[in-house]
C-alpha cells in the first residue's frame, strides 16, 4: 500500500539534558500528489507520557504536491520521573480527512537517568555543644535587635519575592513566577530553574548565550532564539538579517520564512542556507539581537 508521508527524523535516539529536556526533528514529505494541511500528533509508547512532548513551532504544516516540512519536537520530562527508556513516534495526517491519509513515523527512544543519590554527611556533635555555650549570647543579642526593632531581610534564592521594599536579596532578581531567581553572576545555584536565565553551570548562573553561538539545550540561548543543531539561532516567523541566522535556512523580507527546499541534518562546521549545507559561518547582527529581545521582553508579562 503506498505511503501517504514520508517521515524521517533526524535521529533514533535523543540524550536529554540535566534538566531532562531534549528536542528532535522529524522530515514530512507529501506523498499524496496534491497539496494537503497536515496535523502532527506524537504516539506515545509504554510509560511514555504525551504531554511530554510539545511543537515549539506547531504542529500544522500546508505542503504543495510532493512539497517537504520540518517538525521539530521538544521533550521535557518532569522532576521525578522514573529512571529508564522511554520513546514515542510522530502521526501526521490531513485535517481534512485524517482517517484515511496519515502515516506513522519511525520510534524515537530517550533515557531519563536515576538522580543521583544525596551525599550523606556525619551529624556535627561538636556543634551541640558550642550551641549550648553561646546561648546566653544569642540571647542577650536577641533582646538588644527587638528592642531596636525587627531588620526584615530580603527574601533569598527560591523564596516569593517581597510584597514591599526590597523584593530580593542582592544578586537575585523577581522571577515571572514572583520567585527571587539568581541574576548572571550569582553563585549559590544546584540546578538551571534557580537562574533568571535559566543556566546554572559550576553551581553560577550564567548568561544565556547569543545569536551564533553554540548550544546543548534550549535553556542556553537567549529568548526568543532556539538551539537548532548545535547554535542559537531564530525561530520561525521572527525578524532576520540573513538566511544563516534562521532555523529554517530562510529569511524572506527580513522575516525567518519556511524554506522552498529543505535541508537534512547539516554535518558539523555547516549551517543551512536556502536549502544547502554550506561552510560559512552564521551572520552575527548585534542591533538586530537588540531588536529582538526588547521585543520578547514586551511579549512577557512582567510581575507585579
Amino acid at each position: 500500500m503506498p505511503r501517504n508521508f514520508d517521515i524521517t527524523a533526524t535521529t533514533s535516539s535523543v540524550k536529554l539534558d540535566g534538566s531532562g529536556q531534549g528536542e528532535v526533528t522529524f522530515t514530512v514529505s507529501n506523498k499524496l500528489g496534491m497539496g494537503v494541511t497536515v496535523r502532527a500528533t506524537v504516539e506515545p509508547a509504554g510509560n511514555t507520557r504525551a504531554e511530554w512532548m510539545s511543537f515549539p513551532d506547531g504542529m500544522e504544516r500546508t505542503l504543495s504536491p510532493d512539497g517537504t516540512a520540518v517538525i521539530p519536537v521538544r521533550i521535557s520530562a518532569p522532576k521525578g520521573t522514573p529512571p529508564g527508556a522511554y520513546n514515542f513516534g510522530l502521526v501526521v495526517a490531513s485535517v481534512s480527512n485524517p482517517d484515511e491519509q496519515y502515516d506513522r513515523g519511525p520510534s524515537v527512544a530517550f533515557n531519563v537517568a536515576e538522580a543521583p543519590a544525596p551525599v550523606k554527611k556525619p551529624f556535627p556533635w561538636w556543634l551541640v555543644a558550642l550551641a549550648a555555650g553561646v546561648v546566653i549570647i544569642i540571647v542577650g543579642v536577641v533582646a538588644i535587635l527587638s528592642s531596636h526593632g525587627k531588620k526584615v531581610e530580603a527574601p533569598g534564592i527560591g523564596q516569593p519575592c517581597a510584597a514591599k521594599g526590597t523584593k530580593c536579596a542582592a544578586n537575585l532578581t523577581c522571577g515571572p513566577n514572583n520567585v527571587c531567581l539568581g541574576a548572571a553572576g550569582f553563585e549559590g545555584c544546584d540546578k538551571p530553574e534557580l537562574c533568571a536565565t535559566g543556566r546554572c553551570e559550576a553551581n553560577k548562573c550564567q548568561e544565556q548565550v547569543s545569536l551564533g553561538d553554540t548550544c546543548d539545550s534550549p535553556d542556553d540561548c537567549r529568548a526568543p532564539l532556539s538551539c537548532f543543531q548545535g547554535f542559537c539561532l531564530i525561530p520561525l516567523g521572527e525578524k532576520c538579517t540573513h538566511p544563516s541566522q534562521c532555523v529554517t535556512g530562510a529569511c524572506t523580507n527580513q522575516v525567518c520564512s519556511r524554506a522552498v527546499v529543505l535541508c537534512p541534518r547539516c554535518p558539523a562546521g555547516t549551517v543551512c542556507i536556502n536549502g544547502t549545507c554550506v561552510q560559512t559561518g552564521i551572520v552575527r547582527d548585534p542591533r538586530l539581537m537588540r531588536e529582538l529581545e526588547v521585543q520578547q521582553f514586551q511579549r512577557t508579562p512582567q510581575p507585579p
